[in-house]
């Protein structure tokens, strides 16, 4: 059996690793430059900058297993502990979790999906050069609302608890300093009050040369009544409000970006949709489990289980 999976981040990546390793051939397909969606680094001259996805937990025995062999590859390391229980990073950015998961696999990138039909037993993809990806099993992973559009008329089928599905969204600002920021040592904070839901500093996080490099996420609220607002006009403002964590140094380069989909606030009650009709589909992602790296990742190994278990 062959099958394509829509999107690289790490329920697409969890799912072709579990399929491969049952037999089948599976491909990969993702928009973006690199594999992770929001297990994403970015780079600003020689920083290194986590703005999406900061840490990850590991609660269930399946997670554990995977994240006790990114800890054996080196590409994962312990961060900070809460009550007890560590949270995890990359060992180089939280998009070095994906390339590891990535190595390997047919993953082809700036590769975006425009609609899929089904006809003549095949599952039918089509870029946006018009070109065709053929393939017996489908598995779709982007953000629901973006799933739904690539699904078009067969969305009619689909159960209606999967349009509850929200998200929040959230900006991401990233801040290159001269001089070493202001935060705590473990290099994180979480603001009780102002525009911002969380600070960190990826040089005292362990991923950046320094001085300092900072990445600091925007609320909801915020982000959502400014969604439209010019970086260049929204940017001076936040900066303003982060001078409690930027402290005595000066702001060398500044970078803001936008996820529409930030945080799962009403997330699906299955940990995927399956579905034969009227071919073997797939639906994972953060939008059906706990809004954690864990829940996607959880999400992407039951829908590669669900295709094995139907075919």
């Amino acid at each position: 059996m062959n099958c394509l999976i829509v999107g690289a981040g790490i329920a697409g990546l969890a799912a072709a690793q579990a399929l491969r390793s049952g037999g089948w051939k599976v491909t990969v397909a993702d928009k973006g430059r690199g594999p992770g969606g929001r297990l994403a680094t970015r780079r600003i001259g020689p920083q290194r900058f986590d703005h999406g996805a900061q840490y990850f937990s590991a609660l269930s025995p399946q997670f554990r297993q995977a994240v006790e062999e990114w800890l054996a590859a080196d590409v994962a390391a312990p961060w900070f502990e809460v009550e007890g229980s560590p949270r995890y990073r990359g060992r180089e950015g939280m998009s070095a979790i994906a390339k590891h998961l990535a190595a390997g696999l047919d993953v082809r990138l700036s590769t975006r999906i425009t609609r899929v039909v089904h006809r003549a037993g095949l599952w039918h993809s089509e870029l946006e050069d018009g070109s065709i990806l053929t393939s017996e099993a489908l598995i779709l992973t982007p953000p629901l609302p973006q799933t739904l559009d690539l699904l078009g008329p067969l969305t009619e089928g689909l159960p209606p608890a999967l349009n509850q599905v929200t998200y929040a969204p959230c900006f991401a600002l990233m801040l290159s300093l001269d001089g070493p920021s202001a935060l705590p040592d473990e290099g994180y904070l979480r603001p009780e009050s102002g525009p911002f839901t969380w600070i960190a500093d990826n040089t005292r996080k362990g991923i950046s040369p320094g001085p300092a490099a900072l990445t600091l996420h925007v609320s909801a609220e915020v982000t959502q009544a400014h969604y439209d607002t010019p970086h260049e006009d929204l940017a001076p403002a936040l900066i303003e409000a982060a001078r409690p964590a930027i402290g005595a140094a000066a702001v060398r380069e500044w970078q803001l970006h936008r996820w529409r989909y930030s945080l799962v606030t009403q997330p699906g009650p299955e940990p995927c949709y399956f579905t034969n009709d009227p071919g073997p589909l797939a639906l994972a992602g953060d939008a059906f489990g706990p809004p954690r790296i864990e829940g996607a990742y959880l999400s992407g190994f039951a829908a590669a289980k669900a295709l094995s278990g139907a075919l």
